[in-house]
């Protein structure tokens, strides 16, 4: 070939067909060309031919021919996990690939179902929300992007921006080796609090502000006249609501008296959101997206405006109310003879808390009409039936170990033990019974239902477990087949060296994730064959489906237009809306704990080993119920293995052990605050001072 004319688009072609991909100077030896005039002609062709998709780039400078499998698409995260949405349609799951994220226009080869990165085509205009830092010489941000722990180099410094900002970067270009973008803007904030809650919800791209069109509707305050038409009116019934103090959003409210022929009549009545939030509409789109509502220690991002959630829906005391009633026949027992739903106006005659009603359980003798103390000793009886129904079932039964980030001024200043009480567990066990009855209501009319499902664990998780329980010297059953089995497992654990919480923790982490789909898989947490959400529509999406599908059999039975793939994808979405929500509240609380901390590095704490890996132990501190790392580096010059069916780290020469369970006094060595990341050291042990004796003087 001629070494100045270069090569045409058949003779690369040929050439990549023969030796696979190869890099411009491989390309320029085996075409036979110079360097020169003829090595940039075929540069100008190797452009044109990526531009046109004729060939891809693989790696940083190789190249090969395009396939029919060589796409382009947008990455979408679904949780944890990266898809690209196909330009020709579909969607394919993407292999891991470093410093691509959510929103990027990417070139992928698809083979086996799986889509494996090409080329980044285009940067997501979205912009990362980070750290900024800065050294001597250069800045960068680390992303508090989930799934994104990445570095960005900034190719200039912003103005006005300093070390520990919270920013917005946008990314520039995407290399092997660096990431490099350029700072938009710093988000401002008033406390530590804000500055944590705005940085998460951005960098999890929670939706938080309204658009404009529900954003400037007005909405009225009180039940119209014609609401109320078609209503059974319950507004002397002696409804009451049991909240915690700091609650806005009132969903539900109980009720409940002795029947004549014995037994109970409970009645559950939940905020008729659905009468207000119709089909289709932009209002209903943006719950939809939104999913649920995410709280946080002092604040509350709504699924439904504040105009709704907190006032119209709000089942508010002394106002009246649109709600959706639950009404349970039970006998003495607590077992479920009769159920009904309809559609009722109520009035809430009391807005209780969790502290007042176990206080009045404990010691009767609240300021409270007569009414209201009467059903409250009505609900505990039939509670204490429920609770037990419950136990025969063999529901799985956890001791909370939350701690609460106490906040003053728009600051954390504590964090205080989560305590659950007698109060939670009558509105949970009434809850959970107009759950059971909204599944079984709408299986009867032969309709479709957003379950909730709790899987049983899957066999690995199972083996896993019964390996480190056999460790430990406790016994476990040949097979689990029931969470009855799980829950006898766990209560014979009661009496052994480690405390309850830690087996608690390795059976929960065995447990599946629970979600929402169309198809009754039952829930094998509570024990139940079906189980729906239906008590919370403020806050819930699938409860706001719920209602809907039971208003349409109220109106026109055994008929509705709710296609199965809807339901299913509906349900896809909010289980990936659910698990957003509880990271980014994870993260808040990891940051606002890590910020108390800062303040004490350098002191010793006693803490937990909660987690065992290869590279070291997680240790959970006792004063903040935080977990930090104690690095394997940390652990002294010994040689340490890790013994996953023991969770266990051995030391090769001296044998010495750290386990699951085991007491530890550590040291705080370093916190990274936004990132939520504290390391750990072993305090040493005190010298002992040698204390030089007298001689004692003999006498003669």
């Amino acid at each position: 070939m001629n070494e100045t004319r270069g090569p045409q688009a058949t003779q690369l072609r040929r050439a990549l067909d023969e030796i696979g991909p190869a890099s411009w100077s491989e390309l320029v030896s085996h075409l036979g060309i110079g360097r020169g005039k003829g090595g940039n002609r075929l540069r100008r062709l190797i452009t044109r031919m990526l531009e046109s998709g004729e060939i891809v780039r693989e790696g940083r400078n190789r190249y090969r021919l395009s396939s029919a499998k060589d796409e382009s698409g947008v990455v979408e995260r679904r949780g944890s996990q990266l898809f690209v949405s196909m330009q020709s349609g579909g969607s394919t799951a993407l292999e891991s690939a470093n410093g691509i994220r959510d929103g990027d226009n990417i070139r992928v080869q698809v083979s086996d179902g799986i889509a494996r990165f090409v080329e980044l085509i285009k940067p997501s205009a979205i912009p990362v929300v980070g750290i900024y830092r800065r050294d001597r010489t250069h800045a960068h941000v680390e992303s508090l992007e989930p799934g994104y722990n990445e570095r960005v180099e900034l190719v200039a410094p912003y103005p006005g921006c300093r070390e520990g900002d919270v920013v917005e970067v946008q990314i520039l270009e995407v290399e092997r080796s660096r990431i490099q973008g350029r700072v938009k803007a710093v988000i401002e904030h008033k406390n530590e609090v804000e500055r944590a809650c705005t940085a998460i919800v951005r960098a999890h791209r929670i939706p938080n502000q309204w658009p404009s069109a529900i954003a400037h509707k007005r909405v009225r305050k009180s039940v119209l006249e014609a609401d109320r038409k078609g209503r059974i009116d319950l507004r002397d019934t002696a409804f009451v609501t049991i909240d915690g103090e700091d609650a806005r959003d009132f969903d539900d409210a109980i009720y409940a008296e002795p029947r004549s022929r014995g037994g109970w009549r409970l009645l559950v009545a939940i905020a008729d959101v659905a009468h207000y939030v119709r089909p289709g509409s932009a209002l209903d789109q943006e719950a939809l997206a939104r999913g649920n509502s995410v709280y946080f220690p002092d604040r509350v991002i709504p699924m439904l405006p504040e105009s709704l959630s907190n006032h119209l829906c709000s089942l508010r005391p002394n106002e009246d109310r649109l709600a959706m009633i639950c009404e349970l026949t039970l006998t003495r027992s607590a077992n479920v003879t009769g159920l009904s739903f309809y559609e009722a106006v109520i009035r809430s005659h009391g807005r209780l808390t969790y502290t007042e009603v176990d206080q009045y359980l404990k010691s009767p003798g609240a300021n409270w009409p007569a009414a209201i103390c009467t059903s409250l000793q009505h609900l505990y009886a039939l509670y204490e039936g429920l609770r037990a129904r419950r136990s025969d079932r063999g529901a799985l039964d956890f001791e909370s170990r939350e701690g609460r980030v106490e906040i003053r001024r728009g600051n954390p200043v504590s964090v205080v033990p989560v305590e659950r009480t007698e109060a939670h567990s009558i509105v949970e066990e009434a809850m959970i019974a107009a759950n059971v009855a909204a599944a079984n209501y709408l299986q009867r009319q032969e309709s479709m239902v957003m379950y909730r499902i709790h899987e049983p664990p899957e066999r690995e998780k199972i083996e896993q477990l019964r390996k480190v329980f056999r460790s430990m010297g406790q016994r476990f059953p040949g097979a689990i087949r029931y969470p009855g089995d799980l829950q006898r497992l766990l209560e014979a654990t009661h009496k052994t060296r480690l405390e309850p919480w830690i087996w608690e923790m390795l059976i929960l982490r065995t447990l599946q994730q629970a979600r929402y789909f169309p198809g009754d898989k039952g829930h094998f947490g509570l024990a139940l064959s079906s189980y729906a959400h239906f008590t919370s529509p403020i806050r819930r999406y699938a409860d706001l489906i719920n209602h809907r599908l039971i208003k349409a059999r109220l109106r026109k039975p055994r008929r509705g237009s709710t296609e199965y793939e809807e339901l299913e994808s509906i349900g896809a979405h909010i289980s990936i809306t659910e698990r957003r929500a509880e990271n980014a509240t994870r993260a808040v609380d990891a940051w606002l704990k890590c910020s108390l901390l800062e303040e004490r590095v350098g002191e010793a704490f006693g803490g937990t080993i909660v987690t065992v890996t290869e590279f070291g132990v997680f240790v959970e501190l006792d004063d903040l119920r935080i977990q930090g790392l104690l690095h394997v580096s940390r652990l002294g010059s010994d040689y340490y293995k890790w013994v996953p069916n023991t969770m266990s780290l051995v030391a090769e020469r001296s044998g010495h052990r750290f386990s699951l369970g085991q007491r530890l006094r550590v040291v705080v060595e370093d916190v990274s605050v936004e990132l939520g990341r504290v390391n750990l050291r072993i305090e040493a042990p005190e010298r002992k001072r040698k204390v030089k004796r007298r001689r004692r003087k003999r006498t003669l």
